[in-house]
Parts: C-alpha cells; sequence; structure tokens
C-alpha cells in the first residue's frame, strides 16, 4: 500500500467579485481529502475594496502577500487590530468561536496580491476565544541554496523555522520559493501530514517516493502521507525553465467538515448555533476606522 498520495494537477478556478478583485480559486473538495487541513485557498489581486465586514468561525483566516504588491492590505478586526498587512507579511487571524473583521487596499492606485487561505481548526479549538498573529517581511525567515531563495512565512524547511510559528493554534507550513532554470528544491514532508504544492508560474514537476507528477503553472496537487509512515518524505521539486511555487501543510484532522460561507464547523447544528451566535452581537463589531478609509477616493 503506497504510503504517499499525490492528487492530479487541479488548476484554480477563476474568481471575479466586482471590478477590484480577481482569483484563482481551490476548494479542498478539489483534492480529494489531500490538502486537509486547508478549507480554501484564493490567489487574488484586489485592486478595490469589495468586501464588506464579515464574520468568520471555526477555523483560520489567513492572508500572505507576496513581495510583489504594489500597496499595503488594511486589516480591521473586531478584537481591535488596524493596520497594514504590507508586502511581504503574514497576518493570520484565528477566528476560533467567532470575529468580524475585513481587509482592504488603501493609498493611490492600490494593488494587492495576496493568498487568501482558511486553515480548519480541530474540533478542540473551534470554540476557543479568537486571536491574531502578525508578522513582518523582516519576521520572515528564508532558505538559500545556488538558484533556489524559499521564504518560510511559517512552519519550518531544511532547519530554517519562523519564530511567529509557536503563537499560531496548530502547526503549520508555508513556503513561499522561487527555483531557477534547472534547480531543485526539497522539503519533508511528516508522517501524518498533507500539503498542497501550487506552482504559481512556470511548470514545476514533483518527484517523491518513487512517483513523479508533472505540474502546470497556475495549477496545485495535494500530497498526502500516512500517519503510520515510519518516517517523512523527500518531496524534491524540479523547475526546468524556473518556477515560483507555494507549498501549504498541516497535520491532516481528519474530521467532519461542513461549511456554510466563512463559518467551518463539524456538524450542520454546530454551523445553525454559530450563525445564531453572530445575529446575537457576540463576535463583536469593528469601529467605524475602517468604513471612513474604505471611503476615500484611491
Amino acid at each position: 500500500m503506497t504510503q504517499l498520495k499525490i492528487s492530479a494537477p487541479v488548476h484554480g478556478q477563476p474568481l471575479t467579485i466586482g471590478s477590484g478583485f480577481q482569483a484563482q480559486h481551490f476548494g479542498e473538495q478539489m483534492f480529494a481529502g489531500l490538502i486537509d487541513p486547508v478549507v480554501m485557498v484564493d490567489h487574488f489581486h484586489m485592486t478595490a475594496t469589495t468586501f464588506e465586514p464579515h464574520p468568520h468561525a471555526g477555523i483560520s483566516a489567513v492572508t500572505y502577500m507576496f513581495e510583489d504588491a504594489a500597496s499595503p492590505h488594511v486589516n480591521y478586526d473586531s478584537m481591535g487590530n488596524q493596520g497594514p498587512i504590507v508586502p511581504g507579511a503574514l497576518h493570520w487571524l484565528a477566528a476560533g468561536r467567532g470575529a468580524v473583521h475585513t481587509e482592504q487596499p488603501e493609498g493611490v492606485n492600490p494593488h494587492v496580491h495576496a493568498l487568501q487561505i482558511f486553515v480548519n481548526l480541530p474540533a478542540s479549538k473551534k470554540m476557543q476565544a479568537p486571536f491574531a498573529v502578525h508578522a513582518e517581511p523582516a519576521d520572515i525567515p528564508e532558505y538559500h541554496a545556488p538558484g533556489v531563495r524559499v521564504r518560510v512565512a511559517a512552519g519550518s524547511s531544511n532547519g530554517i523555522q519562523a519564530a511567529h510559528t509557536a503563537a499560531l493554534p496548530e502547526a503549520f507550513t508555508l513556503l513561499d520559493g522561487f527555483v531557477d532554470p534547472g534547480q531543485r528544491f526539497a522539503h519533508v514532508l511528516e508522517p501524518g501530514w498533507n500539503a498542497m504544492l501550487y506552482a504559481i508560474s512556470g511548470p514545476l514537476q514533483l518527484q517523491a517516493a518513487g512517483q513523479t507528477a508533472d505540474i502546470p503553472a497556475g495549477s496545485a496537487v495535494g500530497i498526502g502521507l500516512d500517519a503510520t509512515a515510519v518516517q517523512g518524505a523527500e518531496l524534491q521539486l524540479y523547475a526546468a525553465t524556473g518556477c515560483h511555487f507555494v507549498l501549504l501543510s498541516g497535520p491532516a484532522l481528519k474530521e467532519p467538515l461542513v461549511k456554510h460561507g466563512p463559518f467551518v464547523m463539524n456538524s450542520s447544528e454546530e454551523i445553525n448555533e454559530r450563525i445564531r451566535a453572530y445575529q446575537r452581537g457576540e463576535f463583536g463589531q469593528l469601529t467605524d476606522d475602517w468604513l471612513r478609509n474604505s471611503r476615500q477616493p484611491a
């Protein structure tokens, strides 16, 4: 029995909202369970305020800003956090039992290039109090090898560890990597962990445990290593023509998953209870600062 499973490549689904938000969308259902605990990924470009304040519960809503973003993405939440998520930064909202937030591009001619990631919380932590973890670009360490640069935005790889990982609700790895033509990068996937490997620009070849997967640009694969494996699996990434990739990875929860928009719980009853809690005002609310700033001319 093969302990390492790799899905077929999945191309992101185009998603457009209004005139200022375009994304490639990936959902967990596209990967046959192999990206658990990741629930959803939007690789997006945003040039105008698009989303009103909205609630989350049962997940972490994670924003990772690519370095080539041209303006900050400003966060406002019901816990009183407010401030820019600048290019190269990570902002992790562990919504727990419920929080309200919005994030919007601000400034003259804004252009945000980022990932929005929903990471599931285990049943034991879905009702914990919400909190946020923020890492500035200078807080994110990098791995370097000839023709390879990888930002370790969360977790660890090749002996490089992001210090803020200890503050996250669960173990998780987020790698933002650049591989020059003809070069390789290797990362070890631990037993019981799943991963999503996304070739953002340029194709990527994955070699692991005797298997090979060719990932076209704009596509991703899910990878899962059984918890019974006696050791981790080395993922060898080869970029014949150069590639910008992202790897998202965490321990598989293997729990019931019920989704309702920005709520992810273990049952429909829990979803309905969180909706009622939000309607009762238990998630809190934002100050008026976000409204004033969202109405400023770009």
